[in-house]
């Protein structure tokens, strides 16, 4: 019987794809992930934990501008503080407090994130959308040092399917997200906030005030609205391609948008036929026994 990650590279996957637990992951992280939950954790790490596509970057940037108490960018791209594949001397010499980004999910994590009771910040979004911006990072993004082509070749029809089903990088994103609504019960002492992109996108100024108190750092409200201004999608796309120092480089198909597609919410239904999109809402429905939110 194949694995779910077998099923993914017949889907189109190129880059080699590999169990980790219940994840799927690339073959190429094995090595590191198989001593990740015995990594050393400060006491004041701060843990952005998300399925990929539902506002990482933004959420990251807002996060450096709180604990610097002002609108200035991180001098480097999020990607140097990416645990999931980044070496542990690596993320040592990101001075404190560190703000490390992880698709894992909460079982998958270093055990000291939550015996030492570090920070803990989920972001999600509408599923619909981040299918659409996967696909499009997937499909024009090389993670594969020997090739030339992208991470992924299938057809959309190809891909939704294998999303659907959990056959993509990190697994299932209802799974992905039940196992984040879960962690208020399981793990009850630890500071733990959850925020979703769409507020985000609707006006920030109060998702920055919000993340500013959750670390007991509230700023004024001057300085959240221009935090909010900064992390615009226009201005944080500037600032990622014209200031800040470039560091772990995965190359972009010539002519693509890079990390910064769009920034937009509802482009699912520019993609989703009426069969996807009910076929999404009854799975949905059965993972979370509600009707698709939003």
């Amino acid at each position: 019987m194949s694995t779910r990650a077998e099923e993914g590279m017949l889907a189109g996957f190129q880059l080699k794809l590999t169990m980790f637990e219940d994840l799927v992951v690339p073959s190429c992280s094995i090595s590191l992930l198989s001593s990740f939950k015995f990594r050393e954790v400060r006491d004041d790490d701060i843990y952005l934990c998300t399925y990929p596509k539902s506002g990482t970057f933004w959420t990251w940037e807002i996060l450096n501008m709180i604990i610097k108490g002002e609108a200035k960018y991180a001098d480097h791209w999020m990607s140097s503080c990416y645990i999931d594949h980044r070496h542990e001397d690596v993320i040592d010499t990101i001075p404190s407090p560190r703000i490390l980004v992880t698709h894992m999910t909460p079982r998958t994590l270093p055990r000291a994130v939550w015996e030492r009771k570090c920070h803990v910040i989920n972001v999600q979004r509408n599923p619909k959308d981040v299918a659409v911006s996967y696909y499009s990072q997937l499909t024009n993004q090389n993670w594969m040092n020997e090739s030339t082509e992208p991470s992924f070749t299938g057809s959309w029809e190809n891909f939704f399917d294998a999303y659907i089903k959990g056959n993509i990088l990190y697994g299932s994103v209802f799974d992905h997200n039940l196992s984040w609504d879960k962690v208020p019960e399981d793990h009850p002492d630890v500071p733990f906030l959850q925020i979703h992109y769409e507020d985000l996108k609707k006006n920030a100024v109060p998702v920055v005030k919000q993340l500013a108190e959750f670390f007991h750092h509230p700023l004024p409200d001057r300085v959240c609205e221009e935090i909010a201004e900064a992390c615009t999608f226009t201005k944080l796309k500037n600032a990622h391609n014209h200031i800040k120092i470039p560091t772990y480089y995965y190359p972009w198909r010539e002519g693509s948008t890079g990390h910064f597609r769009k920034g937009e919410t509802g482009d699912w239904k520019n993609w989703f036929t009426v069969a996807q999109s009910e076929r999404f809402d009854r799975i949905y429905e059965q993972k979370f026994h509600r009707a698709f939110s939003y």
